[in-house]
Parts: structure tokens; C-alpha cells; sequence
């Protein structure tokens, strides 16, 4: 086939692969989703994804898929959007943003997510539809019947309609909440038509908060078991609204007829008898009703026939109500024998601030009461007197008194409730303890209930949709280990040890936040000896005594984070050595306390873990001209944990990573300023599993890791300054699995760096805002991405092109290879072109002008063509290669780079001679030597500086020499790994005779290929070829 033809051809194929290629249906790599599969169910989160359209999915076979859509900018879907999706059983479309334009229209229902008929429709296997915060003004029609959850929460549904809901004969789940409120003001109520509901008799769950109702639907199923009501403007429970729910077990009415009295939130209160009104019957068929919530309904009294036939109830939430009186008479407790949570808080008088707080004698009978929350009750003191009702409740493990403006506190009472877990006295003002506050409780005792006290500030309603009752009031780290007393946020400036004399069986104690700012010497917690977690955070602890917590012999994590006010002060003591003492200390939190000066020079401990050490000032602890705290942290023996971040460092030398514990696991270096990090100082970790360096100011990284640090796994990278990566950066890297190199500057990633097949051992690589430039040269990683089963978070929207300017925005992987293709056979074409040309129009001159002379030219080509031919045939390598083979970096060069692209890339296979592969056991090196450079058409010489000054090098130079007076051949090429020898004058006069023959290893790894094909010209041609006509001497000739 003519060559014409054939590229022609070669042009006309790549252009049609490369139709197809835009062509192809997504694949896991391009599709904008994280992927979560096993062979039943496959999870699409396209979540947050900025995507304008429900994308195409990639072919799965699972029997289950769920897609999820939030947080997007899609603005319409109709009915062929899924049309490629099947087995759908969930579809997430909650949240979708739209522009401004949009939300600005005068008709509501133009604002957001615009929903064709029948876009469901089809999908058979649909069980979950969410369509929240989309401003819709109705219900999609034609959702299929086997959906069992529907959510249309916060929209703009004004009516609802029993056409569109009574197909949904399998509807388990219904949320219409949050419709018509405050947030979403409407001049009318949610028009609910009558029997909407009645024929959905597998609905359970079923929520109508915030929609402005005056009354509870009609005709409600019985087989609901959660209705939720809350917040609408429901003034009237009548006896037969709730008499068909027997399998009523959760009832919400909290926010109807609201306390409005100092809440945060626009509150109306439209009730005509200020409170909610509910009938003595209202809930006499409830009997499997375990949870009520009645918040915020301004009750003052709860009548007992309420709850006759409601025995089962364990949750009553009752706060944020008028029910002071009720606390104390309490009669509706009698017939709750198995309530295990009851909220009574923020039920205060209005202007009214007690001496003690009064309960009833009824809540002895609660029996399995569990958790006792009153908050906002308002009140100075509490005694035995006060808390003597739950003495004996057996099941009792939390109390909780918080914000409640306390003053003083007989701890002793609390000792007296034997099965408490946790109490709770956060946010008041008990202030330290002392003989004369014992005296108090007894002269209050017969004064006035209540007095008048203006500097009281009155709790905020904060939570006005209240749907959980305080699932977390400490921290879980704190609870887990056993009793708990909490009291931050008080007035205790001063710890007396008696405070905590009842409190011998506390695990943890939370003092944090009450402007403590003694000397702790080792007796203010002397009757805590099984205290195992002290949080002292947010004071003014002075830290000088060096027995400091000395009485506490279990203690396990000590928190003294923002406690900064001494260490700012110059001339003060600042001691840390009681840390020795501390033999169970495994946790210790020195955080934002600004040290930049200690009395002591090193801390020690044989025991400590963790230490938490952001936010201080180690940049001037660790200042060049100051080598007192260098050693810091070498004498924690036993640390795996450190976190160092935020301590303004400038750099991390091999001198300061050195001085860090070796046992360490765990190193957070990140938010510093670090522009040098000690590389080679992680070879003495070799437990090191996790680095942070994210958010410095890194423009580089070491290249082969694996020689520096073995052990880690995970390294992060981010936000940094990095613009390239060395090639051979995780070579051997075999426990790296995840490394994070996303918002650095990095333009294009050689396929080098990352290794591919069994020799990768990346699972996660975060590469998301870099400046990729997306030309033909990142085709080379394009094809790692698809070869490597790596996870790249976000790869498909947010690992993006920066340039050129017509790629910009898009994302890398959607870059077509197989135009860099067409060029190049557009290119050869050209080419071929203007040669076809120029030879039809320049060769029958020359033949006519010329043609004796051509002739000639002919033969003597021919001629020499066949003299190198023979000239080649003796000898039995085309290069030997002479290099400083006891430095590894350059072995692996050699190896990795220089055997791997003459040896076996390119169309023509060089041969090459090494050392470690090809010489002769056993024979002299210098027999070695002559033979390599005489069977060798070409020796080529890899300097470094160590090497040049070698005796093997100055042996193998001569003996090339020595080929170039004896044989008149030159078989002599440099390489320069490194600037050597630059005073050389056999280098200067080389330069001048034959430049080719000497190189540099570039800088650039953008002209490496350019390099390679160098070296190949140089190799593969007689250095004599290249001399410069205007030095050539006699030896050329």
C-alpha cells in the first residue's frame, strides 16, 4: 500500500475512534459519583457535585441502586432523565440551588426544581423519593405505588390533595414538615382534603409540623405508629382527633399555642385560652404510646386523666411551658409507672427567682425514671430537703440542673441518689464551697419562696422545633467512663477540696470554663482518687507547683487547653514537670495556650500517648539562637500521638524531627508556615503511620520516599505549594495507601511518579484543586487513572483542567487522548505532504543538472553504509555504561529511567554493557574495563561528584582514551547528573569539538522525552560526524 494511502488511512480510523470515544457512556472513572457496590446493592452519591442534570450511570447489575442528587443545580427533570437508571429503590433530590434570577420570580412555583408528570412513573422498583427544599407548590404526579418513603419537607405544598396520595397503597413514611412557617411565611394554612390519608393503611410515620394547621387531619389511619404535629397553630385536641391511632407509639404537639416569652424565633401565639386545649379523652385510646411531646404549648396544669390509659409511656417532654406549681403537686406522675425520661425544663416564672427548687413527692413513684432534665427552673440553692423525692428512685442515672442560676450546692445530697451516671449542674452560678455557705441552706429554708432579682437574664427558647431530648449533654469520651459531674460554665474561681468530698466514686469531672486561676498543688482533688478524665480547659490555671494533680493516681486524660492567661505573662513561673508524676496519664491536652516559654526544658513521661500541643508558640521555643527546648518532647517515651499544629513553624529540620519521641504513630504538622520539612529524619520512625503537612507552605517533596520512611500510610499533603513531583517518589512505597496532594500547584503529574500494577499500592490519591494544564502531555497520567484501581475523590468535577483556556473548568478526565493522536497523524501527514511536493518539483532538476554527481553521492553512501555495517558486527554492545554504582539514587536511575527507554522503548534496541549484569565473576576489573569499552561501540560516562574523583572513573576514561590513539575512534558521551569537573579543560575543549556528546540531566521534567531522544541521536551515530568543521583537527580526519 502506497505510504500516502496508508497515512490517509491512519487519519481517517483515529478520527472515527475518537467520535466513539465522545461517544462512550460513562464509566466509573468519569461519572460524578462516588461508587459503593456490592453484588446486591449499588450506592451512586452524586451529592454536592455543582451538576445541572441527573448524569448517565455506568452499567451496573445490582438488584438495588440508590442515587442520590443533593446539593446540586439541576433546575428541571422529566420523565427520560432516569430513563438509563433501573432497579432504583432511592432517589435523593434534597437541596438543589438555584440562581438568584430564579428565586426572585413573583410566581412561587417558577423559583426551584421544575418536576414533569409521570417522571417517576416507570421506575417499578422505587421505595425512597426525597424531594426536599425545592420550593415545589405540589406533588409530583405518577410516583409509583411501591414507594413506602416520601419526603417533601420545607417546600412550598399549600394543599394536598387525596388523588395524588391514595395511590400509594405501600406509603410507610410520609413527611410534609416545614410547608408553611416562619421560614416559609403563607397567608393561609395547608389545606389537607379530608380522607387524604385514610386509605393508606401501611402508613406509620407521618409529619405535618410547621404548616400552619388549626386542627389535627381527619380520618387518620390506625396503623400509624409517629405523627408529629408540632409547631402549627392547633388550639383544640378534641376527643375523637387521635381515637382511631391504637398503635399510636410517638406523638409530637410541642409549638402549638406557644410560650413566646423571650424565643429566638418569630413566635405567634394565636390560642384564644393562651395554652393548648386538650380533652380529658384525648389520648384515652393511646395505650401503646411510649413517647409525648408536648413543649411549648403554655400549659400551667396537667390534669392526670390524660394519662390513664397511657402506662406505657417513656418519654414526657413537657418543658417550656407555665408548670412551676404543677413540679410541685405533680399528680399526673401516678399513673406513669414506666417514664424513663421526663423534661420539665424551662417552666420558669416570669421575673421570679427562687430559693430552692420544689418537687413533688410524687416523683418517688416514677420507678423507672432513668433521666430528670430541669433546666431554666430558676432558683438559688439546692439542699437535701429539695431532691429528697428521687432518694430512692433506683433506675435514676441522670439529673440535670443546668442553666439555672444556682448559687450554692449540697453536693451530699447527690450521693444520696445511688444510681446516678451523670449530673448536670453546666451554666449556673455555683460559686466555691465553704462552712458558711452550710449555714446558708439552713437560714433560707423558711424565707419566701420566691424573690425578685432584676440581674437575672432569662433563659432563650433556642430549639423551637424540639424534637430530641438531650442526647448529648457531656462529651461521650467523658461519659464512657463512668459517673460524671459536670460543672462548667460556673463562677468557681477557687477549688476547695471539700467541694468533692461526696464525690469519691466520680470517673469525670468538667470544670472548664469558670476562670479557675489558682496554683494547683496536689490537694484540691484529694477525695477523687478514681477520677480518670479532668477537663480544666477555658481558665486561668497558674501553673507552678511541680505536684500538681499528684493526688489523683487513676487519672487518664487530663484537658488543660486554652488556659493561656500566665503563660502570656513574662516573669511567671511555668512549670509542667508534675506530668512525671502522672503515671497513668495517657492523654494530655496543652492546646491554644500560647506558650512560648517553660521553666522546665523537657516534659517526661513513661506513659503519655497522646498530646494534643496546637495553637502555642513552638516557633519561638524552638528559635535558631535558642537550643534550651530542642529536646522537648524526646522524653515522652511511649507517645504514638503528637499533634504540633498551629504553632506558627517556619521549618521542620532534621535537627527538630530528630528530637521527637521515636515511638510516635501519629505527627500533626498541619496549618504551620513550613517551607522545609526534614525528609531524611522520618528513617529513625519506623512506626510513623500518619503525616499532616496540609496547609504550609511545601513547594517540594523528597524523592524516593521508601529510603526515608517505610511505615507510613497515609500522607497529606494539601494546600501547599507544590508545583512537581520527582519521579521516582513512591517507588517501593509498599504501606502507602492513601496520599492527599489536593490544592497544591501541581500543572501535570508524570505517569512515573505513581507506579502502576502490582507495584501500586495507592487505594486513595486526593488531587482536586490543582491547575492541571490539559494538554497532549497528560495523556501519559490520563492513562494511569483508567489502569489503576485508585479512589480519586471527586476526580470527575473536581480534579479540573486550569488551562488552556478552552479546557478550562473541565475536568482531566474528560480530556480526549485521541486528539493528540489526530494531530499526530495530522502532523505526519503534512509533512509527508510538502515532501511529496518538493520532490515532484526539485528532483527531475537535480537529475537533469546533476545527475553523474548524484550518482556518485549514491555509491559512497552505500559504501560507508556498508563500512559501519561491518564495523558494527565485531563488537558486541552498542553501550557501556560506567556510573558510581554504590549510590543508590543513581543505580536506580540507571535502572528505572536509562535501561527502561534505551533498552526497551522506541523502535530501535540498544544493548547495553553493566556492570552488575554483564561483566565476568571472578575476572580482574580492570580486565573488565578494557573489555566492556573495546566491545562496546559507545562508553558512556554518568558523572556525579563522587564519582569523578573515583579511581574506577579515571581507569575508564583513560582506557577510552587510549581507544581514541590507538584505533582513531571516539567513543567517549557524557552525562552530567550533577555540575562536575566545571574547570575542566578537556570539558571546555570537548564542548567546542563535538557539544552533542556532552549532556545534562534536565531540570525541566517537561523535556525529559527531548533528552531521551537525544541521548539515542548521540548513541546510535560516530561522535567524528558531529565534530565542528572549525576545531577539527588531524586525529578527526
Amino acid at each position: 500500500m502506497p505510504p500516502l494511502l496508508q497515512t490517509a488511512l491512519l487519519v481517517v480510523v483515529t478520527t472515527c475512534n475518537s467520535l466513539a470515544y465522545s461517544d462512550m457512556t460513562p464509566n466509573n472513572r468519569t461519572i460524578p459519583c462516588r461508587i459503593t457496590e456490592n453484588s446486591f446493592f449499588v450506592s451512586f452519591d452524586c451529592s454536592a457535585r455543582r451538576l445541572k442534570m441527573v448524569p448517565h450511570p455506568i452499567t451496573y447489575n445490582s438488584d438495588s441502586a440508590e442515587l442520590l442528587l443533593s446539593q446540586n443545580l439541576i433546575l428541571t427533570i422529566n420523565n427520560e432523565s432516569f430513563y438509563s437508571w433501573h432497579n432504583l429503590t432511592k432517589i435523593d433530590l434534597n437541596w438543589n440551588h438555584y440562581p438568584k434570577s430564579r428565586l426572585n420570580n413573583t410566581d412561587l412555583c417558577k423559583r426551584g426544581l421544575e418536576i414533569g408528570n409521570e417522571t417517576f412513573s416507570y421506575l417499578t422498583k422505587l421505595e425512597e423519593l426525597f424531594i426536599d427544599h425545592n420550593f415545589l407548590c405540589k406533588i409530583p404526579q405518577g410516583i409509583p405505588s411501591t414507594v413506602q418513603t416520601l419526603s417533601l419537607s420545607y417546600n412550598n405544598i399549600f394543599s394536598v390533595k387525596k388523588q395524588i396520595l391514595s395511590p400509594l397503597i405501600n406509603l410507610k413514611k410520609l413527611f410534609l414538615n416545614h410547608n408553611c412557617y416562619f421560614g416559609n411565611e403563607c397567608d393561609h394554612v395547608v389545606d389537607i382534603e379530608e380522607g387524604t390519608f385514610a386509605g393508606l393503611t401501611e402508613l406509620t410515620v407521618l409529619d405535618l409540623s410547621f404548616n400552619n394547621m388549626t386542627r389535627v387531619p381527619a380520618k387518620l389511619p390506625a396503623s400509624l405508629k409517629e405523627l408529629y404535629l408540632s409547631n402549627n397553630n392547633i388550639q383544640i385536641i378534641h376527643s375523637d382527633d387521635l381515637q382511631n391511632l391504637i398503635n399510636l407509639e410517638v406523638l409530637f404537639l410541642n409549638g402549638n399555642c406557644p410560650r413566646c416569652f423571650n424565643a429566638n424565633y418569630p413566635c405567634k401565639n394565636l390560642c384564644k385560652q393562651i395554652s393548648i386545649t386538650i380533652d380529658p379523652l384525648a389520648f384515652q385510646n393511646l395505650k401503646n404510646l411510649t413517647e409525648l411531646h408536648l413543649g411549648s404549648t403554655s400549659l400551667r396544669t396537667i390534669p392526670p386523666i390524660w394519662f390513664q390509659n397511657t402506662t406505657q409511656l417513656k418519654i414526657l417532654n413537657l418543658q417550656l411551658n407555665y408548670l412551676v406549681n404543677e413540679i410541685a403537686s405533680a399528680d399526673f406522675l401516678l399513673n406513669l409507672p414506666f417514664l424513663e425520661v421526663l423534661d420539665l425544663s424551662f417552666n420558669y416564672d416570669l421575673r421570679s427567682y427562687a430559693n430552692n427548687i420544689n418537687i413533688s413527692n410524687h416523683f418517688s413513684k416514677l420507678i423507672s425514671l432513668q433521666e430528670l432534665h430541669i433546666q431554666g427552673y430558676v432558683f438559688k440553692h439546692i439542699a437535701a430537703k429539695n431532691l429528697s423525692p428521687l432518694i430512692n428512685l433506683p433506675k435514676l442515672a441522670t439529673i440535670n440542673l443546668g442553666i439555672n442560676f444556682i448559687k450554692q450546692v449540697d453536693f451530699e445530697v447527690f450521693q444520696n441518689i445511688s444510681g446516678l451516671k451523670l449530673i448536670y449542674l453546666s451554666e449556673n452560678r455555683i460559686t466555691p464551697f465553704s462552712e458558711t455557705n452550710k449555714q446558708l441552706f439552713g437560714v433560707c429554708k423558711d424565707q419566701s419562696y420566691r424573690i425578685s432579682s432584676p440581674g437575672v437574664t432569662f433563659p432563650t427558647q433556642s430549639n423551637f422545633q424540639m424534637t430530641k431530648i438531650f442526647s448529648h449533654l457531656v462529651k461521650p469520651q467523658c461519659s464512657s467512663r463512668g459517673k460524671t459531674l459536670d460543672l462548667s460554665l460556673n463562677s468557681i474561681f477557687f477549688i476547695d477540696p471539700e467541694e468533692f468530698r461526696s464525690f469519691s466514686d466520680v470517673s469525670c469531672l468538667n470544670l472548664s470554663f469558670n476562670s479557675i486561676g489558682q496554683d494547683l498543688n496536689g490537694t484540691e482533688f484529694i477525695y477523687l482518687k478514681n477520677l480518670t478524665y479532668l477537663d480544666l480547659s477555658f481558665n486561668k490555671l497558674d501553673f507552678d507547683s511541680i505536684n500538681a494533680f499528684q493526688e489523683l493516681p487513676s487519672l487518664e486524660v487530663l484537658d488543660l487547653s486554652y488556659n493561656s492567661h500566665y503563660f502570656i505573662v513574662d516573669g511567671v513561673t511555668h512549670r509542667l514537670k508534675f506530668i512525671e508524676n502522672l503515671q497513668y496519664l495517657k492523654v494530655l491536652n496543652l492546646s491554644w495556650n500560647k506558650i512560648s516559654t517553660l521553666t522546665d526544658f523537657r516534659l517526661t513521661s513513661h506513659s503519655l500517648k497522646e498530646l494534643q500541643f496546637s495553637g502555642n508558640r513552638l516557633d519561638v521555643l524552638w528559635k535558631n539562637e535558642d537550643k534550651r527546648y530542642q529536646e522537648l518532647f524526646k522524653n515522652l517515651y511511649n507517645l504514638t500521638c503528637l499533634d504540633i499544629s498551629y504553632n506558627r513553624l517556619n521549618k521542620m529540620t532534621e535537627v527538630e524531627l530528630s528530637n521527637l519521641p521515636l515511638s510516635l504513630t501519629e505527627l500533626y504538622l498541619n496549618n504551620n508556615k513550613l517551607d522545609y520539612f526534614g525528609w531524611k529524619a522520618l528513617k529513625a520512625y519506623k512506626n510513623l503511620k500518619h503525616l499532616d503537612l496540609s496547609h504550609n507552605k511545601l513547594t517540594m517533596i523528597m524523592g524516593n520516599l521508601s529510603i526515608h520512611t517505610y511505615s507510613l500510610s497515609s500522607l497529606i499533603i494539601s494546600y501547599n505549594s507544590i508545583s512537581s513531583l520527582p519521579v521516582a517518589f513512591l517507588h517501593k512505597s509498599r504501606n502507602l495507601s492513601e496520599l492527599d496532594l489536593s490544592f497544591n500547584h501541581l500543572k501535570s503529574i508524570n505517569s512515573s511518579v505513581f507506579l502502576s500494577g502490582s507495584e501500586n499500592y495507592l487505594t486513595v490519591l486526593g488531587l482536586k484543586g490543582n491547575p492541571f494544564v490539559c494538554t497532549c502531555e497528560i495523556t501519559d497520567f490520563i492513562s494511569w487513572i483508567y489502569a489503576n484501581n485508585v479512589t480519586i475523590p471527586r476526580l470527575a468535577t473536581d480534579v479540573n483542567c486550569a488551562a488552556p483556556e478552552n479546557k478550562k473548568g473541565s475536568g482531566i478526565i474528560f480530556f480526549d487522548v485521541h486528539t493528540c493522536d489526530l494531530d499526530g497523524a495530522a502532523m505526519i501527514l503534512y509533512f509527508f505532504s510538502v515532501f511529496l511536493v518538493m520532490s515532484i518539483t526539485v528532483l527531475p532538476i537535480l537529475i537533469n543538472v546533476f545527475s553523474w554527481d548524484l550518482w556518485y553521492v549514491y555509491h559512497l553512501c552505500v559504501a560507508k553504509l556498508r563500512w559501519h555495517k561491518v564495523c558494527k558486527s565485531k563488537c558486541l554492545y552498542d553501550v557501556f555504561i560506567t556510573y558510581d554504582n554504590k549510590d543508590p539514587n543513581v543505580s536506580d536511575w540507571i535502572f528505572n529511567e536509562l535501561c527502561q527507554h534505551l533498552e526497551d522503548k522506541g523502535d530501535k534496541h540498544m544493548y547495553l554493557c553493566l556492570e552488575e549484569r554483564d561483566w565476568e565473576p571472578g575476572k580482574a576489573i580492570i580486565d573488565n574495563l578494557a573489555h566492556s569499552i573495546n566491545q562496546s561501540n559507545k562508553t558512556l560516562f554518568v558523572l556525579t561528584k563522587k564519582y569523578v574523583k573515583s579511581g574506577k572513573f579515571k581507569t575508564a576514561f583513560y582506557l577510552a582514551l587510549q581507544k581514541l590513539m590507538d584505533e582513531n575512534m571516539d567513543v567517549i558521551v557524557i552525562v552530567l547528573l550533577e555540575p562536575v569537573l566545571q574547570n575542566s579543560q578537556y570539558l571546555r575543549l570537548r564542548r567546542k569539538i563535538c557539544k552533542s556528546s556532552i549532556m545534562e540531566w534536565p531540570k525541566n521534567p517537561n523535556t525529559k522525552s527531548f533528552f531521551w531522544q537525544r541521548m539515542k541521536n548521540v548513541l546510535l551515530t560516530d561522535n567524528c560526524n558531529r565534530y565542528n568543521n572549525f576545531y577539527t583537527d588531524t586525529i578527526a580526519n
